[in-house]
């Protein structure tokens, strides 16, 4: 067997790993790579994996060596208990939901934070249940009193305890996946923060922990006094600590794909252990009793860094490399800090940063050899499968920036940050003038994404992107056979882009934006992109204190666009002037193109679109429209308004139009008069599915209006919670009187009617109700 492997050495340089690690040492890498498939079966319910768990199963049985394959087995069955405990606990921790609860917590002073009035933090019972509490400032000086704590404290508050809901739309962030993760179990929302007092540790080690949280809290303070750039940058790259400024500022960094050396990883552990090594030095100390500090210093950056997946791989690597020296190779310190990550954390594989972290770091291991632009190519190729997956698009020059942009990160940016944060106590002079240094690099950056490239991909399937990574893989593994990989990847990567770009099938969607509308109606094959209304967030006039920094928002809907490959709209219809119809209107003009813009008439002089629009419309054809009035590349047909008006709700933009075998009316938040007056004037209109008006408001929805359209199906778009109670009573009663069947996204999350030209059509909810459905249970389909 030996010598076999041996032969087949010569001809692929990976088969060496195979002889000299796993054959002659133990079997770590095996026992990870079953872990991490048990992993994904087990903990994520990616059953798919069961069938990489069988051939991994069977490839070790094959080998026929009763010691590897029995260690690697028994590990793997070790890990799988591990992960079934797991996701025991965490479930048998889940509280179910209350109102008005008066809880107990211990809360950690970094955990804390508040923009204006609204506070968030996480905070753990007595029980050991792990919560995320949101909630509203009653005063400015209760907000003082909170900003002014700086230990661990007792907090005791009321609030709502709720179930984390999954995501509301297809393709959106997974907040119950990251609170898993984070082994949150419920949040309390609605909060009140009734007092507080200083928490005393029960055990050493919390003290430990107490202190460590001050530390990075202390840390975080001092960081924002820095200049404002400068700020960003250290509260990042030093604690690990990215504020509402730091999507704003790092755009450029999000589109080149180089968000990656803002997470504290290898190159901020080097930097760590230097400091701590030149410190430990000019005291004479040794060099081994200098080692054995590191080791005892290194999972106290753990937590001042903020404990991120990518941090615990750098740290746990250094500490085995101090540790074993050149006994252990560096593979097998890669795989036993995988799994020691995975005993932790078994959700370190579902995020993209520690998917990232862990692929980057194995092929550095077999690349290091190469020449710098070489590497970067080769690290972007092997993870553009995943990158593709998470984010849906990307930039053509990522190989050259990071090629570029690497080096003087490495040996510019982080001196730089660095220096500036240990002078500016004694010296901030001299910061605000490195400031200057650090923007020069920050308008790099930007201009560089600011260049033509940007591929919107769309999301592959989770197949798909299993078999770009493992032909990615093979393609740097067997050199012999790179052209025929090569070949197959690129003829992959095409046959997937066509098949997102141009689908067989149309689409009408209701995205849930929560308390607002936002509408895609796709053509079959793309033929036509049309976005009803954006959503957006209604603004209540708050006292300066309580404003805070107006985080821009992303809606929904260009989330949505973007996993499905959409990168540009042919219309982009605006129903009226209400923020929750086009408060996000601007967002999703400047990332998209856009061809034209239909409002209706009038709304052009009023004050929502003059600030929500108007300063956003760049070369996008502004159209004011009134009913039967013809827009091409539109296939709608517009019945409202009928004369001039102000862009109020009583003119909204009223469409009708047929999709599949099923007509449509969506009418903005048009009241009752308008609807009669449709119907009205279009006696002969037939709608079998309704987009109900005003959100279920009995303003709208009128009797006499749903039954001469012959509705079957009313859809409320309108959010948790919302303060106007949202659906009416009455218009329920109205629905149920009619035999028309209600969906709102507040209970069915997306609402997708898909279609195809021979009129073949169904539906697909994402359910976001914890009860109904499990965290991957996403799709259901229905026959109304």
């Amino acid at each position: 067997m030996s010598s076999l492997l041996k032969k087949k050495s010569q001809q692929y340089r990976w088969i060496e790993f195979y002889i000299k690690i796993n054959f002659e040492n133990f079997p770590w890498f095996f026992i990870t790579i079953l872990a991490v498939l048990l992993d994904a079966v087990i903990t994520i319910k990616l059953w798919f994996f069961l069938i990489f768990v069988g051939y991994w199963v069977i490839r070790i049985i094959g080998l026929r060596q009763q010691g590897f394959v029995y260690a690697t087995l028994i590990g793997g069955m070790c890990f799988s208990v591990l992960f079934l405990w797991h996701a025991t606990t965490l479930k048998k921790q889940i509280l179910m939901p209350q109102s008005a609860r008066q809880v107990e917590l211990i809360v950690q002073p970094d955990e804390i934070n508040c923009q204006g009035d609204y506070f968030q933090f996480v905070g753990r019972d007595h029980q050991k249940h792990k919560f995320k509490v949101t909630g509203y400032f009653k005063s400015q000086r209760e907000q003082q009193q909170v900003l002014a704590i700086k230990s661990s404290v007792a907090m005791t508050v009321r609030g709502n305890i709720v179930l984390v809901d999954q995501p509301g739309n297809l393709n959106q962030f997974n907040y119950r996946a990251y609170c898993d993760s984070q082994g949150i179990t419920n949040l309390i929302n609605k909060t009140s923060l009734l007092n507080w007092q200083p928490a005393s540790a029960k055990n050493p080690l919390t003290g430990v922990l107490n202190v460590l949280h001050v530390w990075r809290n202390n840390a975080r303070l001092y960081c924002e006094k820095l200049p404002k750039l400068m700020n960003t940058y250290a509260l990042s790259l030093l604690i690990g600590f990215k504020d509402e400024l730091f999507d704003e500022n790092m755009e450029g960094v999000t589109t080149l794909g180089l968000l990656h050396l803002f997470s504290l990883s290898g190159l901020h552990v080097f930097y760590f252990c230097w400091l701590l090594r030149q410190i430990f030095l000019r005291v004479w100390l040794t060099k081994e009793t200098t080692n054995w500090l590191l080791i005892f210093f290194l999972p106290a950056f753990l937590i001042i860094g903020g404990g991120s997946g990518s941090l615990f791989r750098s740290i746990m690597m250094a500490e085995l490399g101090l540790l074993g020296q050149k006994r252990q190779t560096q593979l097998n310190v890669w795989s036993i800090t995988l799994l020691v990550n995975l005993m932790f954390d078994p959700y370190v594989i579902l995020s993209m940063g520690g998917q990232l972290s862990y692929l980057l770091s194995f092929l550095l291991i077999f690349v290091r050899e190469v020449s710098s632009f070489k590497r970067a190519w080769i690290l972007n190729l092997v993870s553009l499968p995943i990158i593709l997956f998470h984010t849906y698009q990307w930039h053509l020059l990522t190989s050259f920036a990071n090629f570029l942009i690497i080096p003087l990160f490495s040996n510019f940016v982080m001196p730089l940050v660095i220096v500036s944060a240990a002078t500016f106590w004694c010296f901030p002079q001299l910061s605000h003038i490195l400031t200057f240094g650090l923007t020069g690099f920050h308008q790099l950056v930007s201009q560089l994404s600011h260049l033509p490239g940007q591929v919107t991909f769309g999301k592959p399937s989770l197949f798909l992107t299993s078999l770009l990574l493992v032909i990615s893989l093979c393609w740097l593994a067997f050199p012999k056979l790179k052209k025929h990989f090569m070949l197959s990847l690129m003829g992959i990567y095409l046959v997937g882009f066509v098949w997102i770009h141009f689908p067989l099938h149309g689409e009408v969607t209701f995205v849930d934006v929560g308390q607002g509308d936002s509408i895609l109606v796709r053509m079959p094959f793309n033929r036509s992109v049309t976005v009803i209304d954006t959503g957006g967030k209604v603004g209540f006039l708050k006292p300066a204190w309580a404003q805070g920094h107006q985080k821009k928002h992303e809606p929904p809907v260009l989330n949505y666009l973007h996993s499905i490959g959409i990168a540009k709209i042919n219309t982009l219809c605006l129903s009226h002037q209400d923020a929750d119809h086009i408060g996000d209107s601007g967002v999703l003009l400047a990332k998209m193109q856009v061809d034209q813009v239909v409002i209706p008439k009038g709304m052009e002089t009023s004050r929502g679109f003059q600030s929500k629009v108007k300063p956003f419309l760049g070369d996008a054809r502004l159209i004011p429209v009134l009913a039967d009035q013809k827009v091409s590349h539109l296939p709608l047909h517009i019945v409202h308004p009928f004369v001039t008006g102000k862009g109020e709700n009583h003119d909204s933009l009223t469409l009708l139009g047929k999709f599949g075998s099923d007509n449509f009316i969506f009418s903005g938040d048009l009241d009752q008069a308008g609807e009669r007056d449709i119907v009205a004037r279009y006696p002969q209109a037939r709608a079998s599915i309704v987009k109900l008006g005003h959100h279920g408001s009995k303003t709208a929805s009128a009797k006499d209006y749903l039954a001469q359209i012959h509705a079957k199906i009313g859809i409320i778009s309108a959010g948790k919670d919302n303060h106007y109670g949202h659906p009416n009573p009455e218009t329920l009663q109205t629905l149920k009187e009619l035999h028309v069947r209600a969906l709102s996204t507040i209970d069915e999350g997306m609402i997708r009617y898909r279609f195809t030209e021979q009129k073949f059509s169904n539906w697909q909810f994402v359910r976001r109700n914890y009860e109904k459905d499990s965290i991957h249970g996403i799709t259901k389909k229905a026959n109304p």
